[in-house]
């Protein structure tokens, strides 16, 4: 009796942690000023560029058998092996020396790496292990309750981060608040610089923590996993296990052709939406907002997030997948045709629109896989989810850098390099809903072939 008391109690806790995981894990305090520390370490715009391929890559080639191996050797292994990748990386970036040297890229490149493969380590087993603990608990009903929750405590943290961050990377700000302490007290502008990624790694030991002391879901069944009834012989089998595992899902996936469809339909609306959101800072200096105002939009769409959890939790228990997914998609059009008229300051409230699509995206593709998928394979098949969400945005890239190369082309010679580059991005807005209307022609023809069955389809919650 005190062992099942014991473990209720655990299980309990889990939840707690997950959120605590979630909301540290995505405490980045640098991503306010990305691209400039990046470049400030003394990287090069064609490095930082190869940078973002190699994170992206690691990612899509990690993604799947992570999520493998979290349903066969536990998911809070992955979770502690993520958490431990992330202070490696934030450490590599503290102690790396500044200024243009032979060991500034590689050591740059090991980061991208580590920072890949603890997002697709992270990506799925921490939701599994939440999902299983609510499960055990026979609370399964509150998922959506809970990742509502979680999306508000992340984004009010978010809100926090992003202007630390902005402040910290500011030599002014931060050596006026010293010298307000303490006359003498200045940091230099090399040190300044590493501020960011400093108060990251601090965080990352808070995650590490909190992952070391999630209860392993896993103890409570003595048929979740191989591992638990075979000893320590598949772990040395993990890896040739993993695909065995990402076969078997990838066929559940496709045998459940809901599933699959929930996958596309999120991997359409995320990939034109995060498209954007990646420009987004370029279509503020377009619309003439002064870049000091660049955190601060930041930090106000991350509070916009707790309103689009509750949002998001509302139409998941009110509406069915097909009218949630056409209301999503509306939201979408309008806000990239908002967006395309580049309207000078209040342009922005159009990509509010834009930033609210990925929170909404993902609530709902996390809600109905969860419900459909069996806790043996969930961590793999929401790693398909995270497969599918970075390729889109690959694909999405690759197809609006071609689409910038044609338009230069086509108006070389005929402006200055600054007014080309305002016209130029300004130009292949234009290009954002109609690349969307084809997806979405394509996914519903797609659903029509796909789903033998409607009912699930139109189906009204409970």
């Amino acid at each position: 009796m005190a062992n099942i008391e014991l473990n209720t109690k655990q299980l309990e806790r889990n939840l707690q942690r997950f959120v605590i995981f979630r909301l540290f894990y995505s405490a980045r305090f640098y991503y306010p000023v990305l691209t400039i520390l990046f470049l400030d370490y003394g990287l090069t715009l064609e490095q930082f560029g190869i940078l973002n391929l190699v994170w992206a890559l690691t990612i899509v080639l990690a993604e799947v058998p992570s999520g493998a191996l979290a349903d066969i050797v536990g998911r809070k292994r992955l979770i502690v092996f993520a958490a431990i990748l992330m202070c490696i990386e934030m450490a590599l970036l503290v102690f790396v020396p500044i200024g243009s040297s032979a060991i500034l890229f590689p050591v740059f490149v090991a980061n991208r790496v580590c920072s890949g493969l603890s997002e697709a380590a992270a990506s799925g087993a921490d939701e599994a292990l939440a999902y299983d603990s609510l499960k055990a608990l026979g609370r399964e009903g509150e998922w959506a309750h809970l990742l509502e929750k979680t999306t508000r405590v992340v984004s009010l943290g978010f809100f926090v981060t992003m202007i630390t961050g902005a402040f910290a990377y500011d030599a002014l700000v931060v050596n006026g608040a010293l010298g307000a302490i303490r006359e003498t007290w200045q940091l230099a502008p090399s040190t300044v610089i590493r501020l960011p990624i400093v108060l990251t790694l601090l965080t990352s030991f808070i995650v590490l923590g909190t992952a070391l002391r999630f209860y392993d879901i896993d103890k409570l069944t003595a048929n979740s996993h191989s591992a638990t009834e075979k000893g320590a012989a598949p772990e040395i089998n993990a890896v040739r296990e993993s695909f065995a595992q990402i076969l078997r899902a990838g066929r559940w996936t496709i045998g459940h052709r809901f599933v699959l469809f929930v996958i596309l339909a999120a991997l359409a609306l995320d990939s034109v939406a995060r498209q954007f959101v990646v420009l987004a800072s370029e279509y503020y200096r377009n619309i003439d907002i002064p870049i000091s105002w660049f955190g601060f939009i930041g930090a106000g769409m991350s509070l916009i997030g707790i309103l689009n959890a509750k949002l998001a939790r509302l139409m998941v228990s009110r509406f069915s997948p097909f009218h949630n997914f056409v209301g999503l998609s509306l939201l979408l059009v309008l806000s990239l045709c908002g967006l395309m008229l580049a309207i000078p300051y209040y342009g922005v409230v159009f990509a509010v629109g834009a930033f609210a699509i990925l929170g909404m995206v993902q609530f709902q593709a996390s809600y109905y896989i969860n419900k459909e998928v069996g806790s043996k394979l969930r961590a793999t098949v929401l790693s398909f989810k995270g497969l599918a969400l970075n390729l889109g945005l690959g694909i999405a890239s690759l197809l609006y850098t071609m689409l910038v190369g044609v338009i230069k082309v086509q108006r070389d010679g005929m402006q200055v390099e600054e007014e080309l580059q305002r016209y130029v991005f300004l130009e292949s807005l234009k290009a954002f809903p109609v690349y969307y209307l084809g997806l979405c022609v394509g996914i519903f023809l797609l659903a029509n072939w796909l789903l033998i069955s409607k009912k699930k389809f139109f189906q009204l919650p409970d």
